[in-house]
C-alpha cells in the first residue's frame, strides 16, 4: 500500500510539473480589429482568438487584455476595462488542439489614436494550486475621426464665402485663354477642333487651352495656440470646423487642398499636405489625418503662412482655421490675399 501511494504520489508530481513546465506551450494569442478609421461613436468588432497547438489542456486560464482608455461595449454602454485595473479581464477553459475566439461590439466617442496592445496570460498547473504567467505583446491601432462642428455660426459663414464660387462659375462660364494649335488626334471632342485655323491649314487642328478661373480652395489649418489653459479645447475645435468646411466643399463639387503646421502621427507618416482634390477617398484621407493629429506644432504661425505664400498661385482661395487670434500672423493673412487676390476667410475657435 505504501508503495502504491509512493508511485502514485511521483506520477501525480511529475503531471504536476511537466503542467507546469509546459502550461503555457502551444498557446498563440491574436487580436483582430474589423475597421481601422471609424466615426466617434461608430461600433467596431474587436476579437481576440486564443488557439492551443498542443494536446494537453489548459484547465485555467486567465487573461487580462490591455485596452485603450475609453473602450465601451456598444450594446449597454459600460466601460470595457476592469476598474481595478484598467484592462479587461477573461477566464477560460481550453480542451487540447482548441480555437476559441472572443468578439465583442464596442465604441471610441472622442477623436484620436487608441491602441490594443496585446494580452497577459496566467494558466493555472495540474492541480489548480500554481500558476504561470507570460506577456504577449502587439499593436493593433483605430483612429477616430473628429466629429463634425458644432458651431451653428459655421455654415453661415461658410455659405456666404462658397457662394461666391457660384457668382464666379456664373459670371465666368468656363473661361479660357486659346495658347496655340496643335494636330487633331480623333480622341478630342469635335467642339475643340478650330475650323477656321483647320480651313486655312487645310488639316484639323484643335485648340490648345488653359483655364483663366482658379475654382480651388486650400485650407490652412495653424495649431499654433496661445492659450495654453484651453489648447486641447481649441485645437479640437479647429479639426472638426476643418472637417465641416471639407464636407461643404465637398457638396459643392470644390477640389480642396489642405495643408497645416501641426503633426499628423502615425502610419500615414509624418506630413503636412494632402494634395488637391475631390471626392469620398480624398475625403477619407483628410479626415484620417485629423484622427492621427496631436497637439504638437510644427513651426510657428509667421514660418508656416511665408511658405505658403511662396507657393500662392494667383486667384485661389484661402480659408484659414486657428484656435484663437495671433497678432503676429495678421500681416502674413494680409499678405496672402493681395498675392491670391482674394478675400481669405478665417475661423477661429476660440468664437465657438
Amino acid at each position: 500500500m505504501i508503495v502504491f501511494l509512493g508511485v502514485l504520489g511521483l506520477l501525480v508530481w511529475l503531471a504536476e510539473k511537466y503542467s507546469m513546465d509546459h502550461v503555457l506551450d502551444g498557446l498563440d494569442f491574436a487580436t483582430a480589429l474589423d475597421k481601422t478609421v471609424v466615426e466617434p461613436g461608430e461600433d467596431f468588432s474587436w476579437t481576440m482568438t486564443i488557439n492551443n497547438r498542443k494536446r494537453l489542456m489548459v484547465p485555467y486560464l486567465q487573461m487580462r487584455e490591455q485596452i485603450p482608455a475609453g473602450l465601451v461595449f456598444s450594446e449597454n454602454g459600460e466601460n470595457v476595462a476592469a476598474k481595478s485595473s484598467g484592462d479587461h479581464l477573461s477566464v477560460l477553459y481550453l480542451k487540447g488542439r482548441q480555437k476559441t475566439e472572443l468578439e465583442r461590439r464596442v465604441l471610441l466617442k472622442k477623436r484620436g489614436r487608441y491602441f490594443f496592445r496585446g494580452v497577459s496570460a496566467e494558466a493555472g498547473d495540474f492541480l489548480g494550486l500554481q500558476t504561470a504567467m507570460e506577456t504577449y505583446p502587439e499593436l493593433k491601432e483605430i483612429v477616430v475621426k473628429p466629429a463634425p462642428s458644432g458651431w451653428e455660426e459655421l455654415p453661415r459663414l461658410l455659405g456666404g464665402y462658397a457662394g461666391e464660387y457660384v457668382v464666379k462659375r456664373s459670371l465666368f462660364e468656363d473661361p479660357v485663354l486659346i495658347r496655340g494649335f496643335r494636330e487633331y488626334t480623333g480622341r478630342e471632342p469635335l467642339r475643340s477642333i478650330s475650323w477656321v485655323q483647320s480651313a486655312r491649314q487645310s488639316r484639323f487642328l484643335v485648340k490648345e487651352q488653359e483655364n483663366m478661373t482658379d475654382l480651388s480652395c486650400t485650407i490652412l489649418l495653424d495649431v499654433e495656440c496661445r492659450d495654453e489653459e484651453r489648447e486641447a479645447e481649441l485645437l479640437e475645435q479647429c479639426f472638426s470646423m476643418v472637417r465641416s468646411i471639407c464636407e461643404e466643399l465637398e457638396k459643392r463639387r470644390i477640389a480642396y487642398d489642405f495643408q497645416t503646421n501641426g503633426v499628423i502621427a502615425g502610419a500615414m507618416g509624418n506630413w503636412n499636405r494632402i494634395g488637391e482634390g475631390l471626392g469620398p477617398g480624398h475625403l477619407e484621407t483628410v479626415l484620417e489625418g485629423l484622427g492621427r493629429m496631436t497637439y504638437d506644432c510644427r513651426m510657428g504661425s509667421g514660418e508656416f503662412l511665408s511658405g505658403i505664400r511662396k507657393g500662392l498661385r494667383s486667384g485661389k482661395s484661402l480659408i484659414y482655421v486657428a484656435p484663437d487670434r495671433n497678432q503676429d500672423a495678421a500681416p502674413y493673412l494680409s499678405s496672402l490675399e493681395e498675392r491670391s487676390g482674394r478675400r481669405l476667410l478665417a475661423l477661429y475657435g476660440e468664437d465657438v
